[in-house]
C-alpha cells in the first residue's frame, strides 16, 4: 500500500484575506487528487528572522534550521520541508513582488541547498511546486511573482508545475488572481477573489497538477511497473 503523500502550502500574505482562499482552494483540490496529506503555514503567524547572509549555515552543526544566528519558527519548518513531497507558494503582490514575509522565509532556506552539509543537503530536490499570486489589478504583477517563487524553486532543483494543458488556465505559469482591492475600501475586498472564477480555478487546478505530480514522482517500482 502506497504511504501518504504530503503537500505544504506556504502563505506570505500578511493579512487572512485572498491569498489565503486561493491557497486553500488548491489544498482542497490536492487531497480530492489521491492519497494526499496537506498542511497550511501562515507566514503572518510565525517569527522568522532576516537572513544576514554569513553561510555559517553551511557548517556542520546541531541547529534544526541550520542557521547559527536565528532560534526561531525557521527551527520546525525546515523539518517539515525536509519531510514533505510537495511544496505550494502562495503570496499577493507587493510592488511587483513576494512579500517580506515571504522573501524572508525563502531567504532562510539558504541552509538546504546543495552545499550544504548532510542531512540537509538538497532536501528539496526533485519536490513538486508551484506557485499562486493575487494582485489588486487585473495585470498588476501576478505573473513577476510566481516567477520569482519559480526563481526559488530551481535555485532548489524542484521539479516545477504550472497549470498545464488546461485550455483557460487564466496564467500559465501558475494560479494567478484578482482581487479588485483599492485602499479606499479596505477590508470591504478581503474576499473578493471570490469573485474571479478564473483565478479561483486556476487554484483548484494548481493544487490537483502538484498532486498528481507528486505521485507520479513516488510511485514504487512495482506500482510504475503496471502503468
Amino acid at each position: 500500500m502506497q504511504h501518504q503523500l504530503t503537500i505544504i502550502g506556504i502563505n506570505g500574505s500578511p493579512r487572512k484575506a485572498n491569498t489565503d482562499l486561493l491557497l486553500t482552494e488548491a489544498l482542497s483540490a490536492a487531497q480530492r487528487a489521491g492519497n494526499i496529506k496537506t498542511e497550511k503555514i501562515d507566514l503572518r503567524e510565525e517569527k522568522i528572522g532576516y537572513c544576514i547572509g554569513c553561510l555559517k549555515c553551511n557548517n556542520a552543526n546541531d541547529y534544526p534550521s541550520g542557521c547559527q544566528v536565528h532560534r526561531d519558527a525557521m527551527d520546525t519548518l525546515t523539518g517539515k520541508l525536509m519531510a514533505c513531497h510537495g511544496l505550494i507558494l502562495a503570496s499577493p503582490v507587493y510592488f511587483g513582488g513576494v512579500t517580506a514575509q515571504m522573501k524572508t522565509f525563502m531567504d532562510r532556506t539558504e541552509p538546504l541547498l546543495r552545499y550544504a552539509p548532510d542531512p540537509r543537503r538538497s532536501v528539496l530536490r526533485n519536490k513538486v511546486a508551484a506557485g499562486i499570486s493575487v494582485g489588486g489589478n487585473r495585470n498588476g504583477g501576478q505573473e513577476a511573482t510566481i516567477q520569482s517563487l519559480h526563481h526559488f524553486f530551481m535555485i532548489h532543483d524542484m521539479v516545477v508545475v504550472g497549470t498545464g494543458p488546461d485550455p483557460q488556465p487564466g496564467c500559465y505559469l501558475g494560479a494567478a488572481a484578482f482581487s479588485g482591492a483599492h485602499p479606499q475600501l479596505g477590508s470591504q475586498v478581503k474576499n473578493a477573489v471570490e469573485t474571479d472564477p478564473i483565478g479561483i480555478r486556476a487554484a483548484g487546478i494548481i493544487g490537483r497538477r502538484v498532486a498528481e505530480m507528486v505521485m507520479r514522482l513516488n510511485l514504487s517500482p512495482c506500482e510504475t511497473s503496471k502503468r
